[in-house]
């Protein structure tokens, strides 16, 4: 609460500078983003899955900033992403930001300071990897696929940054409600509460829902996520260090007919931590990092074995760059606690070989291959085999703009 306090502080500290001085120019907006392109050749067990697929991602942001007289600079991002199924643009991200000598202030629907200020293992390409990568190709999830923190996601947020200070710098995010539905596996993403929002005209779904609050709908409340890094050289090796820890409370799981709240299926508060590093030598760059969760996901109801489904993840690679060549591999490991139905742990186990060449500026192609094993312990079914293995190579064309 003292560092989320201290943001606000800064926030307001901002504000009356910015009220004390007008800004020599008015704020004008530029266009930029991405457009990624793969062709995918895969084999993967689950029944109903061709051999060859076309996938593609856009990201269109607008943004601008205007810096005030005083030196302070104040800015607006608004990002647009490809919705599913590819059939038209939508908002993902809106949100402005205080930026000076005290630090950073942001407001609105974006990732929190523990996700942002996070390192991984780096990505072998930069639409693939092991960590948050643009493309994924095998058909089931049943562990998370990152090691950031993500429990707030994209809803509204108020976030504070430090300045840099030799090499350290600190942030905190308070997010008064992630509105999420609990669904599990949606986009790919983990299962569970904490890692979607639902839409505010349905109450259901995994639209950001800007401005609105819902208290009853199994959501996540009162979210707050602190991150920490630093950045350093050693020797000639450049290294990059991150932590991360957030918590909040469990909303009512719906409504009876008369209006009373029904609790969690989850009796212990959510709480998730994330240790991550990167070093950088001569083209080379070594990384990886470590999640854990605990009252982050719910297990089936009637057959617990426990209230909640603890999550680990952990993942490590290593890339080579050089010129306009780019190579590297990299491995994840996601494990998720069974039920009373399905002793043991979910697990999804992710390789990733790629290589990159840069054409020209804003413009690369890779080839990645990919293989990907997701378990889920108990006897499997025809329809939802136990077990699946996925083999992919993908060609993508990466544009930048």
């Amino acid at each position: 609460m003292k560092t989320f306090l201290y943001g606000t502080t800064a926030l307001v500290a901002s504000g009356m500078m910015v009220s004390a001085a007008l800004a020599a120019d008015p704020i004008s907006l530029k266009i930029n983003g991405f457009y990624d392109a793969a062709f995918v050749l895969h084999d993967d067990d689950a029944p109903g899955t061709g051999d060859s697929s076309v996938k593609q991602d856009v990201e269109i942001n607008v943004n601008g900033s205007t810096v005030l007289d005083s030196g302070v600079t104040v800015g607006v991002n608004i990002e647009f992403k490809e919705q599913i199924g590819g059939s038209a643009l939508g908002n993902e991200e809106v949100f402005a930001y205080v930026e000076g000598g005290m630090g950073r202030t942001e407001i609105g629907s974006t990732d929190s300071a523990a996700f942002k200020m996070s390192y991984a293992a780096p990505y072998v390409t930069d639409a693939h990897g092991v960590d948050t990568p643009i493309f994924w190709h095998i058909s089931r999830f049943s562990a998370r696929t990152t090691t950031r923190i993500r429990m707030s996601g994209d809803a509204n947020k108020v976030t504070y940054f430090t300045p840099r200070m030799s090499g350290f710098q600190l942030g905190a995010s308070y997010t008064p409600s992630n509105d999420s539905n609990g669904a599990a596996g949606t986009l790919g993403l983990a299962p569970g509460a904490g890692l979607g929002f639902a839409d505010p005209a349905t109450g259901t779904g995994w639209t950001t829902a800007f401005g609105v609050r819902g208290d009853a709908n199994g959501g996540i409340e009162d979210i707050f996520e602190l991150g920490g890094s630093y950045v350093g050289e050693f020797s000639n090796i450049g290294i990059k260090l991150s932590a991360g820890y957030a918590w909040g409370d469990h909303e009512a799981f719906g409504l009876t007919a008369g209006g009373i709240g029904i609790a969690s299926p989850i009796a212990d508060d959510p709480e998730a931590w994330h240790l991550g590093a990167n070093f950088t030598s001569m083209g080379w760059t070594l990384g990886g990092a470590y999640y854990g969760s605990d009252g982050m996901v719910a297990g089936a109801p009637g057959t617990l074995a426990r209230d909640d489904r603890g999550e680990e993840a952990w993942n490590i690679g290593v890339t080579y760059a050089t010129g306009p060549w780019q190579a590297g591999i990299a491995y994840m490991n996601s494990e998720q606690d069974g039920t009373l139905g399905a002793p043991g742990k979910n697990e999804l186990r992710l390789v990733d070989v790629g290589a990159q060449y840069k054409l020209g500026p804003g413009v690369a192609i890779s080839a990645d291959l990919t293989f990907a094993q997701d378990r889920i312990p108990g006897a499997g079914t025809a329809i939802a085999p136990g077990e699946i293995d996925d083999k992919a190579l993908a060609l993508t064309l990466m544009l930048d703009f």
